[in-house]
């Protein structure tokens, strides 16, 4: 038994012996290099990574815009993580440079600063793989995404918070399968939510331009104004129909909606008038029915005043409606026609200022070629005949006046025929005169 012990000992104190020597070789190779340039390459070391992990936390904060935690919320878990990891090896040797080759751990072969560079490379592969399934998410599922901005925008969360919690909370789910690589199961369970979401975007928009319009039909049916006007009230909640049914096959056409609900509002509210002058009329008198059309007959007087045109009371009251339109219309075509003539009188002027214009330029052309044929006759007398140069000139002359506009000269009244004397002269005379 003490051999045995022996025998350990022994052997124990060999290893200790290799070990130190395998250890002071190590530290001889280390320490054969420069300390200078041992501290150099650690310094570049450290800025680097110190400059990695400034870059990942800027990336970070980049990746809330486009929510990227949301679509791909494991691989954003993760980038988060190892991030986490590589700054706590970063603290080991931020302060004491000389800690960043020291061992990472205990049972770890790799220093600070590689485990602080394998953190953040795995950071970089995570937000790459986040990224990735954003993009994958929004191809996939393209047209949920549509109904889901679209809801966004027309703030659908603040009329319905229920419904629009549960749709988002579905979409979230198909989300997930494409990021956990379930594509076929996201592909089939798209359907059936935009199904959802476009019913929610029609009661939303619905709810937003139409819903007052909805009270106010209810309020009148509840006023029973169809026991006074009926027709009136039915062509009313026709046109709130109409605009409900348009609604709900184009919810996007904001314009259309509105000039339909405006139209289903005009109507109710000619419907409740009607329903008001059919009450008057029912509870009023007859010695008052004279004096109650009269007053319709004095609008129409003093419309036909204001335009101008022939009293025409001793006509029915609809023919004198009638004339009036027919007054107006003709009036209206007088004017339209006045219109015309002015737009065309005005298009000549300025198609007579063009051509003046056009003219000018010519004139401006001419006269420089003119002031050129003179400056170069001028300059070289002995290449043309005198008789030559001035006829040129006076081409050029010509050809200006024949380009420039000349004024109407008036006419001129007829000239007496000249009388012509004879030209021979009597002999007689003659030799007198030399005589």
């Amino acid at each position: 038994m003490k051999r045995e012990l022996k025998v350990a000992v022994i052997a124990a104190a060999v290893t200790l012996t290799l070990s130190g020597c395998a250890s002071n070789s190590n530290s001889d190779s280390v320490e054969s290099l420069p300390l200078e340039t041992n501290q150099s390459q650690t310094a570049i070391q450290i800025d680097k990574v110190k400059q990695s992990i400034d870059a990942a936390e800027k990336v970070l904060v980049s990746t809330k815009e486009i929510e990227l935690d949301w679509f791909a919320t494991k691989a954003v878990t993760d980038a988060k993580q190892a991030l986490a990891e590589a700054k706590e090896y970063y603290k080991e040797f931020e302060l004491d440079p000389s800690e960043a080759n020291s061992s990472s751990g205990f049972f770890s072969s790799k220093t600070n600063i590689q485990a602080a560079e394998e953190g953040i490379a795995k950071f970089n592969a995570h937000i790459n793989k986040a990224k990735s399934i954003r993009t994958e998410v929004l191809t996939i599922l393209e047209e949920a995404f549509s109904y889901h901005n679209q809801l966004k925008e027309i703030d659908a969360a603040k009329h319905y918070p229920t419904t629009a919690s549960q749709l988002e909370s579905e979409l979230k789910r198909l989300v997930d399968d494409v990021a956990n690589e379930n594509i076929d199961d996201a592909i089939n369970g798209q359907p059936k939510l935009v199904t959802k979401q476009r019913a929610l975007e029609v009661k939303t928009v619905t709810k937003i331009y139409l819903s007052d319009a909805q009270q106010e039909l209810k309020r009148l049916k509840l006023a029973k104004i169809d026991m006074h006007a009926p027709k009136t009230l039915s062509q009313a909640a026709a046109a709130v129909t109409a605009a409900k049914a348009f609604i709900a096959a184009e919810p996007r056409a904001t314009t259309q909606i509105i000039d339909k609900v405006d139209e289903a509002v005009f109507s109710l509210k000619h419907a409740e008038q009607i329903a008001t002058v059919v009450k008057k009329l029912k509870a009023m008198p007859e010695s008052d029915y004279e004096r109650h059309v009269l007053s319709y007959e004095k609008i129409l007087l003093n419309i036909t005043l204001a335009l101008g045109a022939d009293d025409m009371r001793d006509q029915a009251l609809t023919k004198q409606g009638e004339g009036l339109v027919q007054y107006i219309k003709d009036n209206l075509k007088n004017e339209q026609e006045t219109m015309l003539a002015q737009q065309k009188l005005r298009q000549d002027l300025k198609d007579q200022r063009a051509r003046a214009a056009l003219l000018e330029e010519k004139v401006g052309k001419l006269s420089a070629q003119l002031i050129i044929a003179k400056q170069a006759a001028e300059t070289v007398p002995t290449l043309e005949t005198p008789a030559v140069a001035p006829a040129k000139q006076a081409a050029v002359e010509t050809e200006v006046k024949a380009e420039t506009p000349q004024p109407a000269q008036p006419a001129q009244p007829a000239q007496p025929e000249a009388i012509t004397e004879p030209t021979t002269v009597d002999t007689e005379d003659a030799s007198s005169q030399e005589g």
